[in-house]
């Protein structure tokens, strides 16, 4: 059954956080109170992942826990760059504090979600018991201070979820909440906005949206104002980077070429070819450290969002660091990583490359010729 599937799959994912936190020597109190809060769900789903299960509620607890691996995905990245902090020169440019602080804020997601899991177990407990009774009276649930909506901030976006989506709903998938969202802005989302929303609320291809997605979307923007700039097709507006340290002797500048591989080894000729050719590259190995290389420097990328300025080349398929100290093959981490960008309504080009592509495509001339019609490499395929 589906609820046994997610349930399992959740679980896994908490053991993998779990183990992780245990093998470290030092330990932030933030990530000691993930460890308990993690370990505490997983104890909940155990018996779900292991048991058939029917009756009433199925459907609310299945996408309770898809809400709560969403967010657990969030936190496994947010410790790999927290663990990459101390031993990786590439991350120097985030400040250790504001790691911890996104913790802080997993931290406090994942007790919510715990909350409305415990609700949503309560129910289904309930129906249950009394799945015989002749007469089954109205079941009101516990008096928690935590609410599926209540992060959202925004009354605009509080009145939508309630309204057109359903208070008890903590999860609804992508196509869904396109349309009912089309309609509550009078029908004018083009399909070119509803996909860049869905990039960005739905970030890790979990097959749904939350209200805690939205509400980060979001941030202090209304849901109108929000619509307004997709529909536009405008940039998202600029993050408080105040936190940002940079790296000790970097400065970016253009042209740019933002290369991820977990093998850089093999790229050292191309690299050296862009180099001689006055392109700054700059080399990531993973998903997760691409994307907070992204976030460090998302002033500039913003600033500097053109193919003639900067791009970016990244494999499909990737060996990634995994929380347990060993790796694990990653069949969509190209894919992934041009799903974050898009997202956030990035242009410039992202090459999903193997070894003759490069030459193939002319990518890297184009670049360092600073050209922004090329589009050879378009579809390119090797075989």
């Amino acid at each position: 059954m589906e609820v046994i599937s997610v349930a399992l799959t959740v679980c896994t994912l908490c053991k993998v956080i779990e183990s992780w936190i245990e093998q470290r020597a030092e330990k932030e109190a933030t990530i000691t109170q993930i460890s308990a809060t993690v370990v505490q769900i997983r104890n909940i789903l155990s018996p779900f992942a292991s048991a058939e299960f029917k009756g009433t509620g199925e459907a609310q607890l299945c996408d309770c826990i898809r809400s709560i691996g969403d967010v657990l995905q969030r936190t496994k990245e947010h410790l790999l760059v927290w663990g990459y902090k101390r031993s990786r020169k590439i991350v120097a440019f985030l400040n250790p504090a504001v790691l911890v602080k996104q913790l802080r804020d997993d931290e406090r997601q994942l007790n919510n979600q715990l909350i409305i899991l415990l609700t949503s177990v309560a129910v289904v407990g309930y129906f249950r018991d009394h799945a015989k009774d002749a007469v089954q009276p109205q079941i009101n649930p516990p008096p928690y201070e935590v609410g599926p909506l209540d992060e959202l901030k925004d009354q605009q976006a509080l009145e939508f979820w309630r309204d057109y989506i359903g208070a008890k709903i903590t999860f609804i998938p992508p196509d869904v909440f396109c349309s009912r969202l089309s309609i509550w802005y009078n029908g004018d989302l083009s399909k070119d906005a509803c996909t860049r929303i869905v990039m960005l609320l739905d970030e890790y291809n979990v097959g749904g949206i939350t209200p805690n997605n939205l509400a980060r979307a979001l941030g202090d923007e209304s849901l109108k104002c929000f619509l307004e700039r997709c529909s536009k097709g405008e940039k998202p507006l600029p993050l408080d980077h105040s936190w940002i340290r940079v790296a000790p002797g970097e400065v970016l500048q253009t042209p740019l070429l933002v290369w991820i591989d977990d093998n850089p080894q093999n790229n050292a000729y191309e690299v050296a070819d862009a180099r001689s050719k006055g392109i700054q590259v700059i080399e990531l190995s993973s998903t997760s450290v691409a994307k907070a290389w992204v976030e460090a420097n998302y002033a500039f990328l913003r600033d500097n969002d053109n193919p003639s300025r900067v791009r970016f080349i990244s494999d499909n398929v990737r060996l990634e660091k995994n929380l347990n100290a060993g790796t694990y093959l990653n069949p969509s981490a190209g894919e992934s990583f041009l799903r974050y960008l898009r997202g956030r309504f990035f242009n410039a080009p992202v090459l999903i490359y193997t070894g003759p592509s490069i030459d193939s495509t002319g990518y890297i001339a184009s670049l360092a010729a600073k050209m922004d019609d090329d589009d050879e490499w378009r579809g390119f395929k090797n075989y």
